[in-house]
């Protein structure tokens, strides 16, 4: 035995190195013990959150939101079509316009020409009735010349006669 004097108890090595409190063994154990409650609790969370993924009301979501993708894409499509179809009616429309405006200026051009030659033979009329009056006035007037011709004309022969016969007679 050791000698009485020293100031401490003799202890045993094993028992001066492990910890106070909670050894090492029970550490791992605690550790153990909660890796394995985690895993069962991910296990179940795995397990229930794959029914819930296979479920019906799942499936109809998932099957619905397909549909929506197919109709929104549909959709997507006919609204372009409807845009280049618009965008078409739109020139078209433009065309449309500008013919029109074009038609309306030469329609208005014409109209102008037309109220022109309407003018124009509006004058030519007058003119030639001016002219007919004239030619009347002129044939009245040959007329009564070619009268008065004529009447004068027989009475100078039948004083040309009578001259004559005037002078036969003086000769003779």
């Amino acid at each position: 035995m050791a000698p009485s004097f020293y100031h401490y108890l003799p202890v045993a090595m094993d028992e001066r190195w492990e910890p106070k409190g909670w050894s090492i063994r029970r550490w791992w154990l605690v550790a153990a013990i909660l890796v394995v409650l985690i895993g069962v609790v991910l296990v179940c969370l795995i397990v229930y959150f794959a029914n819930a993924a296979h479920s019906e009301a799942c499936k109809n979501g998932l099957r619905l939101q397909d549909e929506c993708r197919n109709t929104t894409h549909l959709l997507k499509h006919q609204l372009t079509r409807a845009q280049d179809s618009l965008l078409q009616t739109e020139m078209q429309a433009n065309s449309c316009n500008q013919t029109v405006m074009d038609l309306r200026d030469s329609l208005k051009k014409k109209v102008s020409q037309t109220q022109e030659q309407q003018a124009r033979i509006k004058e030519l009329e007058n003119k030639i009735e001016r002219l007919n009056q004239e030619l009347e006035n002129l044939r009245t007037q040959k007329e009564i010349s070619t009268t008065v011709q004529v009447n004068s004309g027989g009475s100078v022969v039948v004083s040309s006669l009578l001259v004559l016969v005037a002078v036969l007679f003086l000769h003779f």
